[in-house]
C-alpha cells in the first residue's frame, strides 16, 4: 500500500511538472512583430521623377501556389482589391512551383507556422484561411487599427540601401516581380522573387544581388525577430490536411517544432521508468494478499 500511495502522489505531481515544463517552453519562445512596411516602386530604384515611397495601411501577404486549385479564386479576388491604402505581396512557398522562393517558404513554415494554401496574413497579425478568406479580408481591413512606423529616411544609393531606426530587429528587403502562372493565362503581380535580410541597427545593406533581378519594386520591412502569434480572422477557417505536399517537409517540420511536446513525452517516459519498481511491488502485493488470506483460513 505504501508503494501504491507513492505511485498516486508521483502521478498526481507529474501533471504539474509537465505543465511547468510547457509553461517554461512557451515563455522561452520570442514573439516577433511587423513594425513598418514601405513599398518602393521601380521608379524609386532608378531615382526617376515621380518616385513615392508608400507606407500602406493594409499590408497583405498572400501565400499561394500554381498547383493549388482554390488559389485561382483567391488570385482573382486579390487582384480585385482596388483600395489605395492596401498593398498585396505574393509568396510561392511550395517547392512544387517553378516560381518557388526559399525565403517565402521559411516565412510560411517558421515565422508564421502556416498549414494551408491559400492563406492571407493581414499586417503581420491576422490570419485568413478557408473558402471566404478574400471576402473576410474586407471586414478585417475596415476594422483594422494597425499603424506602421519605425523606418525613417529610407534611401537607395546605387546598390546600398540605407535607413534610420532605433529598433533591435531585422530589416527585410523583398524583391518583387510579375510572374506568369504556370498553366493559366494570367500573371501574378508583386510576387516575391528574391530577398535580403539585415540587422536593423546596421542602418544599411547592400542589395546588389536582388537588384539584378528583373523586377517591379521593393518592399522594405522592419520586424522584431521571433515567431508570430496570429489571430484567426476568417468566418469559416480552413480545417483538415495541409495543402502543401508532404515532400517539402511541412508536416514533419511542424512535429519537430513542438519541443514542448517532446519535453512532456520525455518527462512522462522518465517517470514511468522510475515508477517501474513500485508498480512491480504493488502488483506482487496484490497477488500475495489472497494467498495470505487463504492460509489463515
Amino acid at each position: 500500500m505504501c508503494s501504491f500511495a507513492v505511485l498516486v502522489v508521483v502521478l498526481a505531481s507529474s501533471g504539474s511538472i509537465l505543465e511547468g515544463a510547457a509553461a517554461q517552453e512557451t515563455s522561452s519562445v520570442q514573439e516577433g512583430a511587423t513594425l513598418d512596411v514601405l513599398y518602393l516602386s521601380e521608379a524609386c530604384l532608378g531615382l526617376e521623377e515621380g518616385c513615392e515611397q508608400i507606407r500602406p495601411d493594409h499590408f497583405i501577404e498572400y501565400f499561394g501556389a500554381d498547383w493549388c486549385e482554390p488559389c485561382k479564386v483567391v488570385d482573382s479576388d486579390i487582384d480585385a482589391i482596388n483600395t489605395t491604402d492596401a498593398f498585396v505581396m505574393r509568396h510561392h512557398p511550395s517547392p512544387l512551383d517553378i516560381s518557388y522562393n526559399n525565403d517565402s517558404n521559411l516565412r510560411f513554415n517558421w515565422m508564421y507556422r502556416l498549414l494551408f494554401l491559400p492563406s492571407l496574413i493581414h499586417n503581420g497579425e491576422g490570419l485568413l484561411t478557408g473558402i471566404s478568406q478574400a471576402e473576410d479580408l474586407g471586414d478585417v481591413m475596415s476594422n483594422s487599427t494597425t499603424t506602421f512606423a519605425g523606418l525613417d529616411t529610407v534611401a537607395l544609393n546605387n546598390t546600398l540601401l540605407t535607413w534610420n531606426s532605433s529598433v533591435n530587429g531585422t530589416v527585410s528587403v523583398w524583391r518583387l516581380g510579375d510572374v506568369k502562372h504556370e498553366t493559366e493565362n494570367y500573371t501574378h503581380q508583386n510576387m516575391v522573387i528574391g530577398a535580403a535580410h539585415f540587422n536593423a541597427t546596421s542602418l544599411q545593406g547592400n542589395i546588389s544581388q536582388i537588384l539584378e533581378m528583373n523586377g517591379t519594386g521593393l518592399v522594405v520591412m522592419l520586424e522584431t525577430d521571433g515567431e508570430r502569434s496570429l489571430t484567426v480572422k476568417s468566418e469559416n477557417p480552413a480545417a483538415g490536411l495541409d495543402l502543401i505536399d508532404n515532400e517539402d517537409g511541412r508536416v514533419m517540420s511542424a512535429i519537430e517544432q513542438t519541443s514542448g511536446a517532446r519535453l512532456a513525452m520525455a518527462t512522462m517516459v522518465g517517470l514511468l521508468v522510475l515508477l517501474a519498481p513500485a508498480l512491480v511491488m504493488w502488483k506482487n502485493a496484490l497477488k500475495s494478499t489472497p494467498m495470505a488470506a487463504s492460509e489463515q483460513e
